[in-house]
């Protein structure tokens, strides 16, 4: 066992079974890639906003981890809300490439522009 520290963070997502969370890793995001094209990242949003299934599928299915390793959720056999996948997949999406949670990193943005902007007053 390592316990080597993970940068990427861990959504729970229990309603798949205990211990169950999801953490793309560079292999998951690549197999993402392969299955949805180079916008298998930037159409996240928009594919999850209108609950492509397919794509949902797929993302539990790579992302899925538990103890540490690949486990296969079973989006057949989930029974919760699918507000709860989108949410859940959305997070771990963003903690994978950005590091943070979807709002998180959507106040992230919000911060640097509101700065640019206050910066941006002074120089007229």
């Amino acid at each position: 066992m390592t316990t080597s520290i993970r940068i990427r963070g861990e959504v729970p997502f229990p309603q798949a079974g205990e211990g169950v969370y999801l953490r793309f890793s560079n292999p998951d995001c690549d197999q993402l890639q392969g299955k949805f094209g180079e916008n298998w990242f930037a159409d996240a949003v928009p594919r999850l906003n209108r609950v492509d299934t397919l794509y949902l599928r797929n993302c539990l299915a790579f992302g899925g981890k538990k103890d540490g390793k690949p486990f296969r959720i079973d989006y057949d056999t989930l029974d919760c809300p699918m507000g709860d996948m989108l949410d859940a997949v959305l997070d771990a999406l963003f903690l994978a490439v950005h590091g943070r949670k979807f709002d998180d990193h959507m106040d992230y943005v919000a911060n640097i522009k509101k700065l640019e902007v206050d910066s941006d007053q002074g120089n007229g």
